[in-house]
């Protein structure tokens, strides 16, 4: 189902802008009408109705401006890549750190490790059965999801140990703990951040002002898909564009794999 909806997600952004294209070669055609021919000259012999030097002015202007817009979208695109990058590779670390968590409460045992192990089960499942959705809809953490962090947390500080191994244990999880939270804090900032018009308003002008060069070219079956494909390529660029800007919600929603192989493994196999 997910595949679908990016689907429909992809063909409305690409249809759109070849849509948007393809309307401002027409209403730009109506706008730079063609100079009045003299009574009785003859049609160019090429089929344009514009002279050579406009036609030239047009080629110039169309490729420095295309050359700036593929920049501009190049950039963001990168950045928009990496971002969603470092979201998964954050989510990894984050797991790697529970399960640490999880696994030193076992081997430090006593009153410990059940409720730290079972703090960290649940922090595990708030999150992939809540949180995920609730960063991609309202841009927020879980509020359960933090309570089990700090059932764990609390009860590590609590913690008496008694041998030097019991110290290394209670002092490893307690910064695998923080790391824990720190990872929280930047996914919040990730989901909070998105896009606004800042950034799209730009992006459609930019494609609006590729296409308008481009009017001076009679409206023929050629021309109509060289427009169609700069439109197309534009619309998936602007698609994965939106799409990594947040992995929490459509298009392209990624669910936390980590976190999913933890509860799956980790918790129950890998268990001491």
């Amino acid at each position: 189902m997910a595949w679908l909806i990016d689907l429909l997600l992809a063909l409305l952004w690409i249809g759109g802008s070849i849509g948007l294209v393809l309307v401002v070669h027409a209403a730009g055609r109506r706008w730079i009408a063609p100079p009045p021919t003299l009574e009785g000259a003859p049609p160019a012999a090429d089929g344009h109705d514009h002279p050579p030097a406009v036609r030239d002015a047009a080629q110039v202007i169309g490729l420095r401006t295309a050359a700036l817009f593929g920049v501009i979208l190049a950039m963001v695109y990168a950045q928009e890549l990496g971002q969603y990058q470092q979201v998964r590779e954050g989510l990894s670390r984050e797991a790697v750190a529970i399960a640490d968590v999880f696994h030193d409460a076992g081997r430090y045992g006593g009153d410990l490790a059940e409720p730290v192990q079972s703090a960290m089960r649940d922090y595990v499942r708030f999150v992939v059965d809540r949180e995920w959705r609730l960063l991609g809809t309202e841009r927020r953490l879980s509020r359960r999801a933090w309570e089990a962090r700090e059932r764990a947390y609390a009860a590590v500080l609590d913690a008496l140990p008694a041998t030097p191994r019991e110290v290394a244990l209670r002092e490893r999880m307690l910064a695998r703990l923080g790391v824990i939270a720190e990872h929280r804090h930047l996914r919040e900032e990730w989901a909070a951040q998105g896009f606004s018009m800042v950034f799209w308003l730009p992006a459609l002008a930019g494609l609006v002002l590729v296409t308008l060069p481009l009017c001076v070219f009679p409206p023929t079956r050629q021309t109509r898909l060289l427009l169609a494909s700069l439109g197309a390529y534009a619309g998936l660029v602007l698609f994965f564009v939106q799409a990594f800007s947040s992995p929490f919600t459509y298009p392209l929603h990624d669910p936390p794999g980590a976190f999913e192989r933890l509860l799956e493994n980790d918790f129950d196999a890998r268990a001491p």
